[in-house]
């Protein structure tokens, strides 16, 4: 891949990210507030790439359990951090370029998170995936 490809790409993501967030919550320097919704089978994946780290704080205001994981540039998978039950509170920092992985353990009942990310936010990635 040349440099100017990367580049391209780099720039698509930074604009579907800001898309994303716009459509997600509210922004202020450096901190992102959110009423999250993860569909039933889903992970919200938050970051991957970026030059510096960040945190999620918040709670969980929906009625199944969340569990949280990160993954690091580069790994196959993520490693748990913990799961949150509702109504639990959680507290997650990631290291530069490490992904944040917020998966739905429901297969019916879609997630909800009430969430502060703060740190490195301004070029973070955001996206959902199916649960592997």
């Amino acid at each position: 891949m040349t440099h100017r490809t990367a580049t391209l790409i780099r720039r698509s993501a930074f604009a579907v990210g800001a898309a994303m967030l716009c459509a997600w919550g509210t922004v202020q320097a450096g901190e992102i507030n959110s009423n999250l919704q993860i569909e039933a089978g889903e992970t919200f994946e938050l970051g991957g790439g970026q030059e510096g780290g960040f945190t999620v704080t918040g709670r969980n205001t929906g009625p199944v359990a969340v569990e949280v994981l990160g993954m690091a540039e580069g790994a196959a998978a993520g490693v748990s951090r913990g799961t949150v039950a509702p109504g639990g509170d959680v507290k997650a920092s990631f290291a530069p370029g490490e992904m944040a992985l917020l998966r739905n353990t429901s297969g019916s009942k879609t997630a909800r998170l009430k969430l502060k990310i703060s740190g490195d936010t301004a070029s973070l990635g955001m996206s959902y995936s199916p649960n592997s």
